[in-house]
């Protein structure tokens, strides 16, 4: 098993902001980091099964909450005051 510093992954990779009505695809982030109560309207990841993205839809996330994985998708509804930094890797 590999140990990873994930701290010192993110922050050389970048991370891009994403607010309200932004739609991303085609970039890897490991992680999701909402600066704000945010509602996503899409999100792929690689290593979470569909019925447990669909979970995370069209729901409030509350500011604080960070999600792990490997997402190669996110859209954030256009309604509201998203603001979600994303982690590349």
């Amino acid at each position: 098993m590999r140990s990873r510093n994930n701290a010192l992954e993110f922050s050389t990779a970048g991370s891009d902001v994403l607010e309200a009505g932004d739609a991303v695809t085609g970039k890897r982030y490991g992680a999701l980091q909402f600066i704000k109560d945010s509602t996503l309207t899409a999100l792929t990841a690689s290593n979470v099964n569909n019925t447990s993205i669909n979970k995370l839809l069209n729901v409030g996330i509350g500011a604080g909450t960070v999600l792990y994985g490997d997402f190669s998708a996110v859209t954030l509804s256009s309604t509201g005051t998203s603001l979600v930094v994303a982690h590349k890797y």
